[in-house]
């Protein structure tokens, strides 16, 4: 008997996969929480570059677009998809942008499609539709960067709405932006944000959205609770990737200076960052910087944490710390808060929509003096947290029961 329930077909460009199981966990999780109220169909697009004669072959055997299934549940269905796409066509659209640009110096616009290649994408994601074998009623693009023009082509396709949110950091303004992308932003439904900092980033690109609903970023409140595990020294932690956005340099900074200023002891941890394949960098020289610091032997490595042992990682903690130049709406934060953690961090943006004196504190982008300050102002006791507190006011906000009836409500507006 067919399902009853409305089907939705997420695009994404991170997901978690044998080689990777990290990238993207938190979309699992999110898709996981969508499939209990719609039938769900996740696909993981990538884009592949081939010469055009093996191409020619590919198109000829089937085989340019690559639909391999990675998961399978009752109602949500996981894929992992590489669209094969000949260099020649690469090369000749770049010359175009570039042309094109100089030409006519487009506002904004860092780069321009041919007809010829939106044709390609165009017929490639309607072949896309077919091997699907099924009707969607809404298209969901999560991270629009990597997915909106892949969105906006597969709603066409389906002839329904799309929506889209956006969790990487924007480009500058008139360097990168892809006058494609602009148009697929511009053309979804509903723009979803996960923070304020991020509806700035978008709106400094020029693009003009036709709505745009505040969600911020979901946290599995049944998982990640406020239930202590007794230690004797305060001990803070920070669970990031090694990239320069995480900022690491001024973390060791800020526990160099706290190594310095505190009568207290501490113990630190550091978790996650050799966990992210090809995002983290550098990996060997960062312990090496650790094991050069003075507060090495007080520091605890973890280079990889699996999702299933990470609540547990954020109840042996005191405080959460985070030094980074740039986010979103930062995932690790987030869950350290749900496990009633303040958090100290940098204004790197997200943070700051709901981290207020009772959750924690909030310095400059490099402000190690003021953290590190900070950090030994709690050793010493001089400000103080409480744990339920902190995990009432985020569940209450980015819990699951608050993230969905946010989420269903601006899907059930499009879809009923």
């Amino acid at each position: 008997m067919p399902s009853s329930r409305k089907s939705i077909l997420v695009t994404v460009s991170w997901y978690p996969t044998k080689e990777n199981p990290i990238a993207g966990s938190f979309f699992k999780e999110q898709c996981q929480l969508l499939a209990r109220d719609y039938d769900i169909t996740v696909v993981k697009l990538n884009p592949g570059t081939v010469l055009g004669v093996k191409y020619l072959l590919k198109r000829i055997g089937g085989k340019d677009i690559s639909l391999v299934n990675i998961g399978e549940s009752e109602s949500l269905h996981e894929y992992e998809c590489v669209v094969y796409r000949p260099v020649e066509l690469a090369v000749a659209n770049n010359i175009h942008s570039r042309v094109a640009i100089k030409r006519n110096g487009i506002a904004g616009i860092g780069s321009v499609d041919t007809e010829g290649d939106k044709k390609f994408w165009r017929k490639h994601m309607e072949r896309l539709g077919k091997l699907l074998e099924k009707k969607f009623d809404l298209v969901y693009g999560l991270s629009a960067q990597g997915t909106a023009v892949y969105a906006m082509l597969l709603a066409e396709t389906f002839g329904v709405p799309y929506i889209l949110s956006e969790h990487s950091p924007f480009m500058i303004p008139g360097t990168a932006l892809n006058d494609t992308f602009k148009m697929a932003m511009e053309r979804a439904d509903v723009f979803l944000a996960i923070s304020n900092d991020k509806i700035r980033q978008v709106l400094m690109q020029n693009i003009h959205l036709k709505s745009i609903e505040y969600i911020g970023n979901m946290v599995d409140d049944d998982k990640f609770r406020f239930d202590p595990v007794p230690h004797e020294d305060k001990t803070f932690l920070i669970v990031a990737a090694h990239s320069f956005y995480k900022n690491y340099d001024l973390f060791i900074k800020t526990m160099n200076r706290l190594s310095e200023i505190s009568r207290k002891p501490f113990r630190v941890i550091i978790a996650g960052y050799g966990a992210n394949k090809g995002y983290s960098q550098n990996v060997d020289e960062f312990v090496k910087q650790i094991e050069g610091s003075k507060f090495s032997d007080k520091v605890e490595m973890i280079p990889s944490v699996s999702r299933e042992e990470i609540p547990a990682l954020y109840n042996r903690a005191d405080a959460f710390v985070m030094t980074s130049i740039q986010e979103g709406q930062p995932v690790a934060p987030l869950e350290a808060s749900c496990s009633g953690l303040p958090v100290f961090s940098t204004r790197c943006g997200g943070v700051e929509d709901y981290v207020d004196g009772s959750l924690g504190r909030i310095v400059g982008i490099l402000d190690h003096e003021g953290l590190a300050s900070y950090l030994n102002m709690f050793l010493e006791g001089e400000i103080s947290f409480d744990g339920d507190h902190i995990h009432e006011t985020v569940a209450g906000r980015f819990g699951k029961d608050a993230f969905m009836t946010k989420l269903t409500g601006i899907i059930g507006s499009l879809i009923g």
